[in-house]
């Protein structure tokens, strides 16, 4: 997720009850034959499919109409404040932008990193939740990671685009079922997360496989954001940060399985 500044510096679920004292494999749907290398649902192909358009209008528009667009679909802390109405958008700007900054990129680096990390962990969040689930929270997630950049930035005249933090809330979810149980990156395409427990909140802190791989995702995120590398806008750290928090403490409101198998949450 980039901040982009005005004067051009620039990113239905289902299944048995488990039974507890099994083997932690046992939990799940292990399939024996080789996961297609692309498998990611619809939902998130047509998620990727709508970045995309969305960067190419503005690859082909007349600079004019783009960087009016732009002003219309991106966060804005500065349109929050008094006066701030008069920005292209208007009153309707000051509550879409909370969630359509997420379909505008900075660049085609920035678009490709996105939909690159949906489409690995944003598949795993909505073959869990279901479609209507997981878009709900993709804005949800969308919404809070602005928010957070909001209360760094207030009045500030920046501009927030990119789906990282909805992205980055979806990877949170990933990481509790992909993590659970004793799985690791590794056994996740042998094994069905769908309708299995997720992994206990303060156990994931627990789960060394799940704490190296978040330690490694927060020291690329640092390095990208302190050194401008992949990308010529600061990375908002802050809207992650959201998004994220957003994935771990709001994924029981949006599953279903884990509701009626009365899944421990924390």
């Amino acid at each position: 997720m980039n901040e982009h500044r005005p004067d051009g510096s620039d990113h239905d679920p289902a299944g048995d009850q488990p039974t507890t004292g099994r083997e932690p494999d046992s939990i799940f749907k292990v399939e024996n034959r080789p996961a297609p290398i692309f498998n990611a649902p619809p939902v998130v192909v047509w998620l990727a499919a709508a970045f995309l358009a969305v960067h190419v209008i503005f690859q082909v528009a007349g600079e004019r109409f783009a960087n009016w667009l732009l002003l219309v679909l991106a966060f804005i802390p500065l349109r929050l404040v008094e006066g701030g109405s008069a920005l292209p958008g208007g009153e309707i700007a000051r509550v879409t932008q909370f969630v359509s900054y997420g379909f505008v990129h900075g660049d085609w680096m920035h678009l490709a990193m996105n939909s690159f990390w949906m489409l690995a962990f944003g598949s795993v969040a909505a073959r869990r939740l279901g479609a209507t689930r997981f878009l709900l929270f993709s804005a949800l997630a969308a919404a809070v990671a602005a928010s957070f950049s909001l209360v760094i930035n207030w009045g500030q005249e920046m501009v927030l685009v990119g789906a990282s933090g909805a992205i980055a809330g979806q990877m949170a979810i990933a990481v509790r079922l992909i993590f659970a149980h004793g799985g690791s990156l590794r056994t996740i395409m042998q094994r069905d997360v769908n309708q299995a427990p997720a992994e206990p909140l303060f156990k994931l802190f627990t789960n060394r496989s799940a704490v190296i791989f978040l330690a490694i995702w927060l020291g690329l995120d640092i390095l990208t954001a302190s050194s401008g590398v992949l990308t010529e806008g600061r990375i908002a750290w802050e809207a992650h940060l959201g998004g994220f928090l957003t994935g771990l403490l709001a994924f029981p409101l949006f599953d279903r399985w884990g509701k009626l198998r009365n899944q421990d949450w924390y």
